[in-house]
Formats: structure tokens, sequence, C-alpha cells
């Protein structure tokens, strides 16, 4: 006879499957390094009607017993229903998709291998890991938390290299481990945390710029996907459009928050703009050592342009500035509902927290290009996504093991509730959006220097923004003995 389990899981896969056959579309943040065109993307939209994009082949993994063992992760408390994408997983099923998803994998691997997956809540779930791991216990199996809080642990020598990790090493190629991560943060041959499907945020946490599509009619403006599709989505591409849009609605002859702007940013944005060119701050050499790129020929040429264009007050309005309001973030998503902007960069969370309601129609497009020259769209990754780490107590045979069945398993269950339900049924409203997502999720970088905040370089741009400076070369050339101190001094440690 069935069990229960086994009968849940039957009828959430019977859910899921209807799900995985309304979405045909391609888009994944971990099957491309990075190296993909606009061209290519179209391409891969255009034959995914015939390709089911979740359908991963057969796992590797041997069938195994582990007689009941406890699979304890350790993750941060999600209360907000809006935020959905930060669990971990799911004990109960509530109809809604992401939370089911959640609790169909969980439900899927324990009845596949015989253990009991277990969540111990912490709001600090890495320096709770860092606790057990000095006191030498090995209460937790695996570490979920955001890629800012867990590169202390990787610094520190307190998690376990995936390159050494019993059955996730052999599979780190495989989609539904983050590529991009991979390449980009694999310091010195060795790789501490990683993303992919196995969880969620990483992927909302990627740059982007949306725009208002009724907004662009009555300006009589085109929507900008063919500039995506044919590769002349450009920073002067993007100030082409939003310029003249600028109106004073209040009519106190000063451009503020409660007036009309073609585009929306942030102080950030200099930094998007910059990781969109292809550039980074600090980057890997043919030996995987860290080095600094921030200074070359090309990147300083990028940061001449992104700071002229970010210093411009008629440019762009910076939501840094909103006043009165509680979450200037959340009031940003409103002022943009409120058709007062054009266009918004930002990142992707916005879209799936604040927008789902917004009876205004609009589109979601990549961070633009430095110049129609550059070959790929590129697409910042910020810290605050989360990762998977397994601390260097936990026995990475049993880790290694159910870590890589649920990422394989995020495939069939997670991925198509995030990517059809969270994202495109729900929210984006077209077509061409959900091609843009696949260039988003396809194209993502990972900065050394920022992921591991070397010296003042993941700051140094975004104060001349604030500033509405230019002279980056001073600015750098103060810092520059401090930041190959900081770049030494990390590099060390993970020499050790």
């Amino acid at each position: 006879m069935l069990n229960l389990k086994r009968i849940i899981g039957i009828f959430l896969t019977a859910a899921i499957l209807t799900v995985m056959f309304s979405c045909a579309k391609d888009g994944s943040g971990s099957t491309n390094s990075g190296n993909t065109t606009a061209a290519d993307n179209t391409a891969a939209d255009s034959t995914a009607s015939t390709t089911n994009r979740w359908d991963m082949g057969p796992s590797d993994l041997p069938q195994k017993d582990f007689g009941g063992q406890e699979f304890n992760v350790i993750t941060a408390p999600v209360t907000d229903a809006n935020r959905m994408y930060d669990k971990f997983s799911a004990d109960d099923q509530t109809g809604e998709p992401i939370n089911d998803a959640l609790y169909k994998r969980r439900l899927d691997i324990e009845d596949a291998y015989n253990i009991k997956l277990t969540t111990t809540e912490n709001s600090a779930p890495a320096a709770a890991a860092k606790k057990s791991v000095l006191a030498g216990d090995n209460t937790y199996a695996l570490v979920v938390d955001t890629i800012g809080n867990t590169v202390s642990l990787a610094s520190q020598s307190l998690l376990t290299d995936f390159y050494t990790v019993p059955y996730v090493k052999d599979d780190l190629s495989k989609p539904w481990w983050d590529q991009a991560l991979i390449r980009d943060l694999s310091i010195n041959g060795k790789l501490y945390f990683e993303a992919g499907d196995i969880v969620l945020r990483d992927k909302l946490r990627s740059s982007c710029t949306y725009f208002n599509k009724d907004m662009c009619k009555s300006l009589g403006i085109e929507f900008p996907y063919q500039y995506v599709n044919d590769g002349t989505w450009t920073i002067d591409k993007l100030l082409e459009i939003t310029k003249g849009v600028n109106k004073d609605l209040n009519g106190d002859g000063v451009m503020g928050q409660d007036d009309q702007w073609g585009f929306m940013s942030q102080y950030e944005f200099g930094l998007h703009l910059f990781e969109a060119s292809g550039e980074k701050t600090v980057s890997l050499d043919q030996n995987n050592v860290p080095v600094i790129t921030i200074n070359n020929d090309r990147a300083l040429n990028v940061i001449q342009k992104v700071l002229t264009v970010c210093a411009d007050p008629t440019a762009m309005f910076m939501a840094d500035t909103i006043k009165g309001a509680s979450d200037i973030w959340v009031q940003a998503s409103a002022d943009f509902e409120e058709n007062r902007f054009l266009m918004r960069a930002s990142l992707l969370e916005p879209v799936v927290r604040d927008l789902r309601a917004m009876p205004t129609d609009f589109g979601i497009l990549p961070t633009p290009k430095f110049d129609a020259n550059q070959q790929n769209y590129y697409t910042y990754a910020e810290m605050s996504g989360l990762v998977v780490s397994i601390p260097n107590t936990a026995d990475p045979e049993f880790s290694g093991f159910i870590t890589e069945a649920l990422a394989y398993e995020s495939g069939s269950t997670l991925m198509p509730a995030f990517y059809d339900l969270c994202l495109t049924s729900k929210v984006l409203r077209d077509d061409e959006s959900e091609g843009m997502l696949d260039i988003i999720f396809n194209n993502k970088v990972y900065d050394i220097g920022y992921i591991y905040q070397i010296g003042t370089l993941p700051t140094m741009l975004n104060t001349l923004v604030q500033g509405g400076k230019t002279d980056f070369v001073s600015a750098y050339d103060k810092a520059q003995g401090a930041v190959e101190k900081a770049l030494q001094k990390f590099i060390d440690s993970y020499n050790k």
C-alpha cells in the first residue's frame, strides 16, 4: 500500500507537471557561463517551444537508504507571505506555488532516500553555523544564507570545498548549479558556496531595467525589446529613449520626487552599469588567482562614461533621495506604479515583491551594454542573494549526496513554480519579457572585489555617484595602496 507521503507526492507531481507543460520558455540562472549573445538568447527562446527546459534527464545518484537520518539545514526565518522565495523548505501544503513546490521537494527527497529533512531557523544562519563549527559539532548538514554573510565563513576556512564534496564535485557542470558563480568565484581552484536551482533569491538579486508600457504608448515610444534582441540596447540608447520625458508636475521649478521622470535609478546604478559592461573590480587570472582589474584601460573608459551619465542631474532621479518614506525602495516601486517614471533600473526582486498587483502593464529588460560593440549583455549579481554551503564538520558523504539530490530535484519542482507562476503568469504580461528573463538569468557575473568586500572597491563608484563626482582616477590613486593590501590579505587567507 502506498504511504501517505507517496500519495501526497503523486498529487503534487500532477500539479507540478501541469505547471511544467504550461511553461515552454528556456530560463535559468544556471545554464550559461555568461557568453551568450542577444541573438543566441533569442534563438534559444524560439526553440524552447519544442523542448522542456525543466527536463534535466535522469539523475546520476545511486539508490541509497539512509535509515531515517536527519538532514538539518540552518536558514533564516521567513514570515512575509510576499517573500516565499526566501524559504528553503516547507512543512505544510498551503496552496501558494513556491511553498508547495518546496513541500513537494522535501517529500520527494525524504521518500526517495529515507531521510528526515529539518530546518533550524536563525536570524543569522552563517554566524550560528560558525559557532557550531568552532565547537567541533556536526549539527548542520547545510547552511543557507546570503553571499555577504557566507563569505566570512569561506575566508575563515570553516566550509568544505565543493570540488571535494562527494556527488556534488562530479556534477558541478550540470545545469542545476550556477555556472557563472563557479566560473567567477572558484578562487585558487576552491569553491565554498554555490547557488542555482536549489535556491531562488540569487536570481531576484540580479540587476535589470523595467519600463512602463502605458507611458511608452502615451509618449509615442517604441517598446525597447527589439533593441535588446538586435544588440543595440546600450547606455546611449537608454538616454535617448528617456530624454525629454522629464516634467515638472508640481510646478515648483525644481525636478524632484513628485515630478515625472524618464528614468529612476539609484546610487548603485554606477556599479550596475560597470558590471554590465563586462568589467569587474577584481577578476581571476589564468591561474584562478584574484587580480585588480578596475583600472585597466577599458574599465577606465567605462567608468568615465558611467560617472558622467550618473552625475547629470537631468538624466535620472535617484531613489536614494526619496524623503518621507519608511522604506524608500517600496516607495520607489509605488512611484513607478503611479506612472511617474518611464523606466527604472533596479534589481529583479521588486518586480515580484512590490509590482505583482500593478494595474499598468510593464516590461523588463537587461541592464544596458556599454556600447553596441560589446558582444554580450551581463547581469550584476548582488551579494544578498542566497547560497548554500557545507560546514567542514559535516559528514561530506551525507551532505554531498542530499545536497546534490535537492539541487537536481529543484529542476522539476521549485524552478517551474518560480519561473512560471511567480515571474511570468502573475507578474510579467508578455512573451517578450519572458525572453528578457532568459538573458538576465543566463548572463550573471560575480565580482570578487564586490562579493568579498576588498578594501573600498565595492563602494568607490557608489560614493562618486552620490557626490556627483567624475574623477575616478584621483579617487583610485588615493585608495590603491590600501586596496592592494586588502586583496593580498584576502589571497593569503585562501592560501591557508
